[in-house]
């Protein structure tokens, strides 16, 4: 049964003129979006700390506000989710609360703090557009709440930051 499948197949391709294909493959240009990046520019920095006297950074704040940037194909429209940690932790486990209210977030395309910007909840999601330069920027500030007798030392957190590509 297997002898006779392989003949006749052959039967058919030795039938078939020289030249010619018995299929045809259609094909058909698929643009390449480049993938979105988003970057840290700029770590949220409180400075010096001192026990019992809360210390705030303004998301204005150029040079200790944290720093993002979201960048990919120009008018991309996307949506920029924080995850904010709820304190910072020293090395021994000290923890040092932090607060972010509802105007501790910056969105601009320039970067710069220019007055083309807006103000925003860093604890909702962010909807949009990127500018005609592919980027997006968002600065974070914040308020940090040390306690009367803090533990001295350096503390840490970490904020996430994801971007969804939501098609342009």
């Amino acid at each position: 049964m297997g002898g006779s499948f392989v003949v006749t197949l052959l039967a058919a391709c030795a039938a078939l003129p020289l030249g010619v294909a018995p299929l045809r493959a259609q094909s058909r240009v698929v643009p390449v979006v480049p993938p979105l990046l988003a970057l840290s520019l700029n770590e949220l920095n409180f400075g010096t700390v001192f026990p019992g006297i809360p210390v705030s950074v303004s998301a204005a704040d150029a040079h200790n506000a944290g720093l993002f940037q979201v960048q990919g194909p120009a008018g991309a429209s996307v949506r920029v989710e924080l995850v904010l940690p709820a304190a910072l932790t020293a090395d021994g486990g000290a923890r040092l609360p932090l607060l972010f209210g509802p105007r501790d977030g910056f969105a601009d395309f320039s970067g710069t703090l220019g007055s083309q910007g807006l103000s925003f909840d860093p604890h909702a999601p962010v909807i949009g557009s990127l500018g005609a330069s592919g980027r997006l920027f968002l600065r974070i500030g914040g308020t940090a709440l040390p306690a009367r007798p803090q533990t001295g030392g350096a503390y840490r957190g970490t904020i996430y930051l994801t971007v969804f590509d939501l098609g342009t």
